[in-house]
């Protein structure tokens, strides 16, 4: 599988991953001041100075420079054109803990590409699920909750708090802090697209 981590601005640790570095912005400067070759580094870098972007072209193979005028975020451009290039899963690092309003851009990324896009920090990992059923493990984390992306109808099983064929609305809120009690939960998507968000405290 084509795979890769776009390092975006607010990155807080460097990725340990064999999936080729994508760096965002800002985040290809993170990437670079810590010796990590990219395969391509995109952003419109128009709060990076001359010098660290010389450094951020040495350190990717290709340097993508987007016009500051546009209409998407860096994140969003990055993400279309890692999938324009074949990549079939994005895992975003570094999207979350900085401008509340990209951080919710991001999220809105991840329920715009599921089964494609993660999100992920220290205390989450974010992805979305289209209809079909999906087996769940824990990841480490001990809180799993869902947020219906479009209007949904979903069972849950393998979890503290089960639901058979429940409608779930995007306004529906009772998906909060739901819990895997074995190795790994159910999640069927009967129709829609749900939002999971698995978090420690």
């Amino acid at each position: 599988m084509n795979e890769c981590c776009a390092v975006l601005t607010k990155a807080h640790g460097i990725p340990e991953t064999d999936a080729d570095l994508i760096g965002v912005d800002r985040g290809a400067l993170i990437l670079a001041e810590a010796g990590k070759r990219m395969k391509l580094a995109l952003g419109d870098f128009d709060s990076v100075a001359e010098g660290d972007l010389d450094l951020i072209r040495r350190m990717s193979d290709e340097t993508v420079i987007l016009n500051p005028v546009k209409d998407d975020s860096d994140s969003e451009a990055a993400v279309n054109e890692l999938i324009r290039r074949g990549y079939e899963r994005i895992t975003l690092t570094g999207g979350t803990g900085g401008r509340l309003d990209h951080e919710i851009v991001n999220l809105r990324l991840v329920s715009m590409f599921p089964g494609i896009l993660m999100l992920k920090n220290e205390k989450n990992t974010v992805q979305a699920f289209s209809e079909g059923v999906h087996h769940i493990g824990t990841e480490g984390r001990k809180y799993i909750s869902f947020f219906a992306s479009v209007p949904s109808v979903i069972s849950l099983s393998g979890m503290k708090y089960p639901l058979d064929h429940r409608i779930f609305m995007p306004q529906d809120l009772y998906g909060l802090s739901n819990e895997i009690t074995g190795e790994e939960g159910i999640l069927t998507v009967h129709s829609g697209i749900v939002l999971c968000v698995q978090s420690d405290d």
